[in-house]
């Protein structure tokens, strides 16, 4: 009898899963800053290092994904659906706290060769460019491509070492 119910158990939980599994949406374009080039091609061979992804985001001012996505009915080349295990990734060339460019897309992130990454920011410094690359995964509302950079484990670290290094410097029981 506990198999029976084990067995139903393990359907329930297959059935919600696969029906729960719905492709995530993700904005998938570039938006290339004051260099307006008309498509991918001319601007991988100005730029071969920074990803590209069509369409081209032909605005001066950087884009507005909340507008994006309300206006989906209208233009709907903004938005794409991507494959299970993907997340939504944001790639931002930033120089002097302005941003560059930035490429919205579905991908895979991999932290370390090892470990997938569903949500966070990872930064790297080049060349005077700040580049960050940004994971999250999307619900059934809004595409997200964007996370905020956890910068206060930095501030609860610091606040967790503190007092150990100060018990040790003067001796204190």
């Amino acid at each position: 009898m506990k198999r029976i119910y084990l067995t139903i158990l393990l359907i329930i939980c297959t059935c919600n899963v696969l029906l729960d599994s719905k492709e995530a949406q993700c904005f998938s374009f570039t938006w290339p800053g004051m260099e307006i080039d008309t498509n991918c091609t001319i601007y991988n061979e100005k730029y071969p290092y920074i990803p590209c992804v069509e369409p081209i985001y032909n605005y001066t001012n950087s884009p507005n994904t909340t507008e994006l996505w309300k206006n989906r009915n209208l233009d709907n080349s903004w938005i794409s659906d991507c494959g299970i295990g993907s997340v939504c990734v944001k790639y931002t060339y930033i120089y002097n706290g302005v941003v560059v460019n930035a490429s919205y897309f579905c991908g895979k992130l991999i932290e370390d060769q090892a470990i997938a990454v569903t949500e966070g920011c990872y930064v790297t410094y080049a060349e005077g460019y700040t580049i960050e690359a940004c994971a999250c995964q999307s619900d059934n509302d809004m595409p997200c491509n964007l996370t905020i950079r956890n910068t206060c484990s930095i501030l609860i670290t610091f606040m967790a070492t503190v007092p150990l290094f100060i018990y040790k410097i003067f001796n204190i029981p």
